[in-house]
């Protein structure tokens, strides 16, 4: 069975429960034999050491050059008997999590942007958990300025969605065609970031959140989105609930983020689902082994960044 993701219950988190999990997952016999087969040699030390050396290893599984989208990765063949075993290991690991809620109700429900047909993927995924009567508060989509580029153009025309600007544009377009939304109700702008909503709908207030950077020159992550909702969205009460939309292989590093970013500073419960069998069949193209791995490394980087953070 796949590595559980770290716990974040409301009401506060429980640093040592959290660091505990980072620690078994780090040292797990999985992540030895994947590091192996690349002849990196998993430390015998103790969980911050070796966190340390597989954020340092895992440079081999960067084949995004640092600046490229992910599907712009390059491929590797490693042969169809490697390639099967790494694809298992990867699985075992639990970069993907749970596909279905646990509860019935959530206080916000926050749907992560990124590439065009996974958005609509996200968004669809939700609008249907609303439809089979999952309640919340409040739906957010959070996305950045990003430009999409020509082939997400011709996707967005192709898919019926006119023009699209920006990621933060998509996740809105998503959201206004499975939620049924009119135009929003308020807008706000500053610096590099905008935020509309449609409050009272029966699904709860709907926002999205077009994030500002905090990285001169480049694009809102993860994390800048999180932090954006905190912001002007939240901030999270300490009994407060919040599920998080995205996709494998996505879950588990965005769930670190949120786990540091939110649960650890507002006290909220965070838990963190990819979306469902039908929704990757109709919008998750089929990504290779490289793509898993490079996400691999984006998990063992938000680990180590939320191991620190439960046992500074």
């Amino acid at each position: 069975m796949p590595f559980a993701l770290p716990p974040c219950e409301p009401g506060g988190l429980d640093r040592a429960a959290v660091a505990a999990s980072i620690a078994a997952w780090v040292t797990s016999p999985e992540l030895a034999e994947l590091a192996a087969h690349f002849d990196g040699e998993l430390p015998d030390a103790p969980p911050a050491e070796v966190l340390e050396w597989a954020a340092g290893f895992s440079a081999v599984w960067d084949f995004r050059g640092g600046v490229k989208e992910r599907f712009d990765t390059a491929r590797v063949d490693y042969g169809p008997e490697l390639d099967g075993r790494l694809r298992a290991l990867i699985h075992e690991l639990g970069l993907g999590g749970r596909d279905q809620p646990s509860r019935d109700a959530y206080d916000h429900v926050v749907v992560l942007g990124g590439g065009i047909r996974i958005t609509l993927g996200r968004v669809d995924y939700t609008a249907r958990l609303l439809a089979d009567g999952l309640h919340t508060r409040t739906v957010a989509g959070l996305g950045s300025l990003r430009r999409r580029d020509d082939r997400e153009d011709r996707e967005a025309v192709r898919l019926g969605l006119g023009t699209v600007d920006t990621e933060a544009d998509m996740v809105m377009m998503g959201l206004q065609r499975y939620l049924q939304l009119p135009g929003p109700t308020t807008e706000h702008h500053g610096d590099g970031w905008w935020h509309r909503t449609w409050p009272a709908r029966p699904v709860g207030d709907v926002h999205v959140l077009a994030a500002a950077s905090t990285r001169p020159g480049q694009r809102a992550n993860t994390a800048d989105t999180l932090i954006g909702w905190a912001e002007h969205i939240g901030p999270p009460a300490p009994s407060d609930r919040v599920l998080l939309v995205t996709n494998d292989p996505y879950v588990r590093h965005q769930h670190c983020d949120a786990v540091r970013l939110l649960g650890a500073r507002y006290g909220c419960g965070i838990e963190t689902v990819g979306i469902d069998a039908k929704a990757m069949e109709e919008w998750h193209r089929p990504l290779s082994t490289t793509e898993l791995l490079q996400d691999l490394r984006s998990a063992i980087f938000a680990s180590r960044n939320l191991y620190a953070a439960c046992t500074a």
